[in-house]
């Protein structure tokens, strides 16, 4: 039997005890863990073996799963409820990566008795059948063959040179409407791998049901690598793809030659963060000019562009770019942490991208918490630069409320005068 198993970022799962996993399956867990961590290219370990013995999370969510041991990381967010925290983590997932998942429908989501990989694979597998049932999309496909009577047109070069001893056959050119395109194969694929690592009855039952589906869909040894048109035919499958992609990309991580020993669904906060604000300040911003990780200007300008900078968030303003550089860590009150726990190094970048840019203002956001001397989010504290006084605002955006909330706070951040403490 399976145990499930549940850390926050940065806390402990203990090996051997009562309470703790057994050391085998703590050598297999880790193993995984080596290897997304070098997958992810993430600063800190996903698992460190400590010496209490325990594995210590990294700043990584997700799942780890092993033939024993199913590992669930939530993040470590203002709340001690896990249904709370996986809700949360549902939704920045749901807007990070353009899934298929609005805020009503995580009420109707099995939150308490599933893991994240489970709930994915619960959303992937109902909005998949929700689309097969009306029709899986087909797509006209050339051919060429041999055949003993004309279809679509003559090949004349192959006719003459291939067949030229073969009079019974006609080399023809000819389109096919088929189900077998590249989408399909990726969809196929997704729900093969699913159903292999599924532990839900409920799930695989839904599976098996997709499969038969794609009955007349051919297999695809590299579904990452699929040539895949997606246009107004298709509409209907256009956030499935965005989550096929989303689990192969995590595919099954090989710890033994020849043996499939884990799974690992994992996501570095820092970047999760980061998208879920970029892609709310988007929609909730619009029409006004959004970008993503802008990489448009250099640190050294001449002789030649040296030293490429690349803040997480620019917005057109109408008194010029603001800049936004997102941090998943937590502000402290002044009172107890110099600076509220924010590091100089941060404060020197972002001073360097308002340069750049001839931005007229900057904003460090954080995730709110409760500890914060502040009752809701927002902005916390508005800093002056030396020099040319440029506005510098620490700000907070609670991500465990709703998307309208969370939008409605950052259209706050970004349009309001006053702070909520005096600098």
């Amino acid at each position: 039997m399976t145990q499930r198993r549940i850390v926050k970022e940065w806390e402990g799962l203990p090996i051997g005890g009562n309470n703790g996993i057994a050391e085998n399956d703590a050598r297999r867990l880790h193993a995984l863990a080596e290897k997304a961590t070098i997958r992810l290219k993430v600063p800190h370990p996903v698992l460190t073996r400590t010496a209490k013995p325990s594995l210590s999370a990294g700043q990584v969510v997700g799942v780890l799963a092993t033939p024993r041991v199913n590992l669930e990381i939530l993040p470590k967010i203002d709340s001690d409820d896990d249904n709370t925290l996986r809700r949360s983590l549902v939704r920045m997932l749901a807007v990070a990566r353009n899934l298929p998942i609005a805020d009503h429908e995580l009420a109707q989501l099995d939150i308490q008795h599933e893991n994240l990989l489970e709930i994915l694979i619960r959303i992937f597998s109902n909005r998949l059948l929700d689309a097969v049932r009306r029709g899986l999309p087909h797509r006209y496909l050339r051919h060429e063959d041999d055949l003993p009577r004309l279809r679509g047109k003559l090949h004349i070069p192959r006719q003459f040179t291939r067949n030229a001893v073969r009079p019974d056959r006609l080399a023809c050119v000819f389109d096919e409407f088929s189900a077998d395109t590249p989408l399909n194969r990726v969809l196929k694929a997704t729900v093969a791998r699913l159903r292999a690592i599924s532990k839900s009855a409920a799930n695989r039952r839904k599976l098996a049901e997709l499969l038969s589906r794609f009955d007349s869909v051919g297999e695809t040894d590299a579904p990452l690598r699929e040539r895949v048109m997606l246009d107004r035919t298709n509409r209907s499958y256009h956030q499935l793809y965005s989550l096929a992609k989303l689990i192969l990309a995590k595919d099954w991580q090989n710890t033994t030659a020849g043996r499939r020993e884990g799974f690992s669904l994992l996501f570095p906060m820092n970047d999760l963060f980061e998208e879920f604000v970029g892609r709310n300040l988007k929609i909730a911003l619009h029409p006004r000019s959004v970008s993503l990780q802008d990489r448009t200007h250099y640190a050294i300008e001449a002789p030649s562009h040296r030293f490429q900078l690349r803040p997480d968030i620019v917005v057109d303003d109408v008194d010029g770019k603001i800049i936004i550089d997102t941090k998943w860590k937590q502000l402290r009150p002044e009172n107890e942490e110099k600076n509220f726990r924010i590091k100089q190094d941060d404060i020197y970048q972002l001073l360097a991208y308002a340069r750049a840019y001839g931005a007229g203002r900057v904003i460090l956001l954080y995730p709110w918490h409760r500890d914060l001397d502040q009752p809701h989010a927002g902005i916390y504290q508005r800093w002056w630069s030396a020099g040319d006084s440029t506005p510098f605002d620490i700000a907070t955006v609670d991500v465990s409320k709703s998307n309208a909330e969370v939008r409605e706070t950052l259209r706050e951040i970004l349009g309001c005068e006053t702070v909520a403490h005096a600098a």
